[in-house]
């Protein structure tokens, strides 16, 4: 097989999953080419022939669908394959939406990279293997275009007398004798193929250039000939044989095949045979290769096939074991919430000192043992908040929501963590306030979660919020704190589930509160952006579109 190389269109709307993309598939040593919309994917396409489409679901203008229903209509890109790659639209009515464009696989993000990379390497083999097929195909017709011309010659010969300068002249070997089966006439052709000079064949049988187990086929093949002239015809007159695949034999004794084409000409002084030959040993070679790469390329193709069926097989596995895992997580978390919720009554009764008078240690036992409750729950609703968002059962309701009023509301509610941690918290405004409709306690949820984490973390320093607008209409707030600041290196580990930083004196946390406000931020709309240097601090900044789709829970302008 040559040495080519595929071509991967990857299509997405976001440089940084292009980059991830790029990533992933860098190992197989292909072709990449990159695509930021629809209408970019389709002029790609109009360029070049691709192994395999990536393609996001989400994207401006031209969705995934809409792109793929175009690519599939053209003929040059029908059956291109396309993967479906999506962080969002996991319903079944998506992945049927999908299939039914003619995509040939839908897979959820986050993506992972060993699955992709062999589902891609697949379609990349394929698309190598057929065009390898289509080069072999190419030589193939090219061989056959040969014989045609090696038959035209033979018809050619029929017409016209001996002509000395055209035998000589003639690429093929061509060998002229008589009723006797002496040699006449022997070009340089002859002399090449057969390793003799014509002063040499000259005269002898017809029979010294055949291999042994040919000397038979081609005594036939005269009679067959000369039968076809059932009388003696006007000089000129003549016959021919079909093409016939013989072996001749060289000087030093060794065989090669070679197609034979023989006609009879009637001329005045007798009948005339004439062989044109061609040594087709490279063919053959070709033909062997060419059997031996079908043959490997059948068991290629059904080792891939089980190969896929098995990756189909393991993904559904994982499939369940997540889906098994998040109705654990679903089902302890509502059981755990009840005994919960009592210990934190109670022992706001006790504070309260509605059982009767408490000493200052029982006190302050009651309130750690509330304070421990109280941070049990929350690791309880983080954990049912992410079992819900894995199970794609976490919804929102669309509601109108004051910017930055809201802001100011939720300084209020956190003022009793203010006042323990010594901190000042301010309200900057860039943008005249405006309304937007999305899902308020969502919202309030990731709002919540950047300022207390602000707060815990900000070692007492003041803590900035930052209030913009979108051009779209939306809106955009950063909460800025003057804490130690987030390493490089550990700017994505924050935002995956249960990873807390190693840090002096770090407040208590359960590790989710990122990894949900992110999942929260796309299902919205939105997006969570991160901006931090060592020892100055960090930025959170949230931006939520003008209004969400409550269907999907997604920003309408992007779908």
């Amino acid at each position: 097989m040559t040495d080519l190389r595929a071509s991967i269109l990857i299509v997405d709307d976001r440089a940084e999953n292009l980059l991830a993309l790029e990533a992933i598939l860098e190992p197989l040593n292909q072709s990449i080419v990159r695509a930021t919309s629809g209408r970019e994917a389709l002029r790609e396409l109009m360029r070049s022939d691709f192994a395999v489409i990536l393609m996001d679901v989400q994207m401006p203008e031209l969705n995934g669908f809409e792109t793929a229903e175009i690519i599939k209509s053209r003929e040059r890109s029908r059956y291109t394959p396309i993967i479906f790659l999506t962080a969002i639209s996991k319903e079944d009515e998506y992945v049927f939406s999908g299939y039914s464009v003619g995509a040939v696989d839908y897979m959820f993000k986050p993506l992972q990279p060993d699955i992709l990379r062999s589902k891609v390497a697949v379609f990349v083999d394929l698309y190598l293997k057929g065009e390898e097929l289509k080069r072999q195909q190419s030589l193939l017709r090219e061989s056959e275009r040969r014989e045609e011309e090696l038959r035209h010659m033979a018809e050619l010969r029929e017409q016209t007398a001996r002509s000395t300068q055209i035998v000589e002249a003639a690429m093929d070997a061509i060998v002229v004798f008589g009723e006797d089966h002496d040699i006449d006439s022997f070009n340089v052709a002859a002399e090449q193929m057969f390793g003799m000079k014509a002063e040499r064949a000259i005269g002898q049988d017809i029979d010294v250039l055949m291999a042994p187990s040919s000397k038979e086929r081609l005594a036939a093949v005269l009679e067959e000939t000369s039968r076809s002239l059932t009388a003696p015809g006007p000089e000129g007159s003549a016959r021919a044989a079909g093409v016939s695949e013989l072996r001749g034999v060289r000087a030093g004794g060794s065989e090669f095949p070679m197609e034979v084409s023989v006609s009879l000409l009637q001329l005045q002084g007798g009948i005339v045979h004439t062989v044109i030959a061609r040594d087709i040993s490279a063919r053959k070679q070709q033909e062997e290769k060419l059997q031996v790469q079908a043959l490997a390329l059948a068991k290629s193709m059904e080792d891939l096939r089980n190969a896929n069926a098995e990756l189909s097989e393991r993904q559904r596995e994982l499939e369940q074991a997540i889906s098994s895992r998040s109705r654990f997580y679903a089902n302890m978390s509502h059981e755990l919430r009840t005994p919960i919720n009592a210990i934190m009554g109670y022992s706001s009764l006790m504070m309260d000192q509605v059982y009767g008078p408490m000493s200052d240690q029982q006190a302050r036992g009651v309130e750690r043992t509330f304070l421990a409750a109280q941070h049990l729950l929350e690791l309880v609703n983080d954990v049912l908040d992410l079992s819900k968002h894995e199970a794609g059962k976490l919804e929102v309701e669309g509601a109108p929501m004051d910017f930055p009023s809201v802001i100011d509301d939720l300084f209020v509610t956190l003022k009793p963590l203010i006042d323990k941690h010594g901190s000042e918290l301010t309200l900057e405004s860039l943008a005249s306030p405006r309304v937007i409709v999305t899902d308020p306690r969502r919202v309030r949820q990731i709002m919540l979660n950047l300022l207390s984490n602000a707060i815990k973390f900000g070692d007492g320093k003041p803590v900035c919020v930052l209030y913009d607008g979108l051009s779209d209409g939306g809106v955009r707030v950063s909460v800025i704190d003057q804490g130690p600041g987030i390493a490089e290196e550990d700017r994505g580990r924050i935002f995956e589930d249960f990873v807390q930083l190693k840090q002096e004196n770090r407040a208590e946390g359960t590790g989710l509160g990122l990894p949900i406000s992110l999942r929260l931020a796309h299902l919205l709309g939105g997006e969570l952006l991160l901006e931090s240097k060592v020892g100055q601090g960090s930025k959170f900044t949230l931006e939520l579109p003008q209004s969400i789709d409550l269907a999907t829970g997604q920003n309408v302008d992007a779908a």
